[in-house]
């Protein structure tokens, strides 16, 4: 449950930065961020050669993966997340992309935001992810992981937001 608050004021403080500029970092340590964009590449490297075993070594033992692609929409614990992992990999889908839109880091956790493209069942998709990690035995592995996938069909299109320099006092 700590993890699970963790990651809900870790969205809200994201969220009230409104939008993302590109591949910004929010941390000073390049050995971090290079540690952030590895575990990317190793996710999408083994997710696509089928290899749930390897992404799931990328997790801390009672990770959460938090997906609206199961049943309960939790999976906890690196077997459950290696078995959820293996129901993509058998169906042969595959990542196109993973980028790591934005990241960040202080002490031994660090965060990123990421976008995926895919091409699953035949189908282009895309989603986000935010990713957090902690450093553990010198290296760093996932504890909290939570993917969305828009609905296209209920998603807004558009925001209007208010310029805050032409706000009046009031």
């Amino acid at each position: 449950m700590g993890r699970l608050v963790m990651m809900w004021w870790l969205c809200a403080a994201v969220a009230c930065g409104q939008s993302l500029p590109k591949n910004p970092s929010r941390c000073g340590d390049p050995m971090v961020r290079k540690a952030i964009l590895q575990i990317a590449e190793d996710w999408k490297a083994g997710y696509n050669a089928g290899d749930p075993e390897k992404v799931a070594s990328l997790y801390v033992e009672d990770a959460t993966y938090l997906t609206q692609h199961f049943a309960t929409g939790i999976v906890h614990g690196r077997a459950a997340i290696k078995a959820y992992v293996k129901k993509g990999t058998d169906a042969k889908y595959k990542i196109d992309s993973l980028a790591v839109l934005t990241s960040g880091c202080s002490g031994n956790f660090a965060w990123a935001i990421t976008r995926y493209e895919s091409m699953n069942g035949g189908h282009n998709g895309f989603g986000v992810n935010l990713v957090l990690m902690k450093k553990t035995g010198g290296k760093w592995l996932i504890v909290a992981h939570e993917s969305a996938v828009p609905d296209e069909a209920t998603a807004i299109k558009t925001l209007e937001m208010e310029d805050p320099t032409q706000r009046k006092e009031r």
